[in-house]
């Protein structure tokens, strides 16, 4: 069956994202139908689920599953995270290494966290 991972994130983008990122972006989310290309990064390669990973669901933990990216009136764009996958290839750390240019925080701040299903700790993602 495989183990799961619960992952929280939340982020302000940068307004000038390329408009290949937001489509990619727009595609995990589930707001796009028709597969976008793909950047040169580990993460977009076929053995890793980044197609469905910000979608993904299970029963083994509490939250909804529930991602969005939305523009709001005074022109930021926030992507918003809570789903769990099973992060058998590094998925996780690999969109957040991807993600990471595109994220408008300094430094240290934090942006979420993951946790692995039988984990009682999660791990911490900040800004590097």
């Amino acid at each position: 069956m495989g183990m799961y991972t619960e992952f929280h994130y939340n982020a302000e983008l940068k307004r000038d994202i390329p408009d290949d990122v937001r489509q990619v972006l727009e595609f995990m989310v589930g707001d796009r139908e028709q597969e976008p290309a793909t950047p040169e990064h580990s993460l977009f390669t076929e053995e890793t689920r980044w197609r469905f990973m910000l979608c993904s669901d299970s029963y083994y933990f509490d939250a909804d599953t529930y991602s969005t990216l939305r523009d709001d009136k005074q022109g930021g764009t926030y992507l918003c995270i809570r789903c769990n996958l099973k992060n058998y290839d590094g998925e996780i750390e690999k969109f957040c290494e991807w993600l990471r240019p595109y994220i408008d925080k300094c430094g240290g701040e934090f942006l979420g966290f993951s946790r692995y299903e039988e984990s009682e700790q999660p791990t911490l993602i900040f800004a590097t």
